[in-house]
């Protein structure tokens, strides 16, 4: 019996300083409309009301999507649809709230090299496309023109 009693004494003892452990995370997800991903060891996940975000995690909205990321000193980063946020420390809160990026924008000036690269790239195909063109023109007239044999 004393060992019995001795066995659910240190259960009791050792399950205490697990249910006293603090949350972790340093901020949380609140109002989650839509589809909001949350990156995870293994890969991105669903974001949940009161999900607990550490240190370096990634949320992202999606389209029609909105969320807050609250932090644990009541700092608000509100993130619009396709947007991203990595959970940083250390910086103010106006800073932090500035942070969130659409995940739909293109660098500056990567728009004019790609605009104009895909003006040259149709420069280039456009002969091929004509010749082609012709060349189809020139087998149906040919077709065409062969006489057809009743059946």
């Amino acid at each position: 019996m004393k060992i019995a009693s001795l066995a659910l004494a240190s259960l009791a003892f050792c399950a205490q300083p697990l249910a006293q452990e603090p949350n972790r995370g340093v901020a949380q997800l609140k109002d989650i409309h839509g589809n909001v991903l949350v990156s995870h060891e293994s890969g991105l996940g669903a974001g949940r009301e009161a999900l607990r975000l550490v240190r370096g995690t990634r949320v992202l909205t999606t389209t029609k999507s909105d969320v807050t990321v609250v932090y644990d000193d009541g700092c608000e980063v509100k993130l619009k649809e396709n947007e991203r946020f990595e959970v940083e420390t250390g910086k103010p809160c106006a800073v932090l709230a500035a942070l969130p990026q659409s995940i739909l924008s293109t660098p500056v000036g990567t728009a004019a090299t790609a605009t104009a690269g895909t003006a040259a790239a149709f420069a280039a195909t456009l002969p091929a496309i004509g010749g082609a063109a012709a060349a189809l023109n020139a087998l149906r007239v040919w077709r065409e023109s062969q006489p057809v044999s009743p059946s």
